[in-house]
């Protein structure tokens, strides 16, 4: 068989192997109009760990435990970014973004929800939305978001490599915060 038709037979042949379920699928799409999904991802105990991770990172990030965050991020491969910015490795992000929006921030509630998390061998991804609030010298933040995070299993722990969020003020139909 000539080599190009050989190559385009195979691209054809990756190309119609699904690469989720139909329904995970079809739940995707369905959350393009704003809707939750309908199904959600196989529970298995590595996706229950890493939800528990993405729960995790909001909670010290809500408590503004610096020092727990230190372990949960990738250090200086971690990348992080916040709507159109970007802070590269966990010391930029920590100190030229994180830790000076803390210390404004007043009864700091940041809550993450409908996580939704897939793994393969080392590597995991989520997607989820979050929750925001806080009182800031000059008003207050009442928010929701949706993000997606990238974490890398080391030894039995799972640690964030990437994480991407956006977010916006509350609207009347918006859920309330977790």
């Amino acid at each position: 068989m000539p080599r190009r038709l050989c190559t385009a037979l195979l691209v054809l042949a990756v190309a119609a192997v699904p690469t989720e379920p139909a329904a995970a699928q079809a739940a995707g799409h369905a959350g393009h109009a704003g809707h939750a999904p309908t199904a959600s991802p196989q529970a298995t105990p590595e996706v229950a760990a890493v939800t528990q991770a993405i729960r995790a990172l909001f909670a010290a990030a809500e408590k503004g435990d610096l020092a727990a965050l230190d372990s949960m991020y990738a250090g200086d491969s971690l990348i992080v970014m916040e709507g159109a910015g970007i802070n590269r490795g966990w010391t930029d992000y920590r100190d030229h973004h994180l830790a000076p929006e803390l210390k404004e921030f007043r009864n700091f509630r940041y809550r993450p929800f409908e996580i939704e998390a897939r793994v393969s061998g080392t590597m995991a991804w989520a997607n989820f939305r979050y929750a925001l609030m806080a009182d800031l010298p000059d008003r207050k933040v009442d928010a929701v978001g949706r993000g997606t995070a990238i974490l890398e299993r080391r030894g039995n722990r799972w640690i964030v490599r990437l994480t991407h969020t956006a977010s916006r003020a509350r609207r009347a139909g918006d859920p309330p915060m977790p």
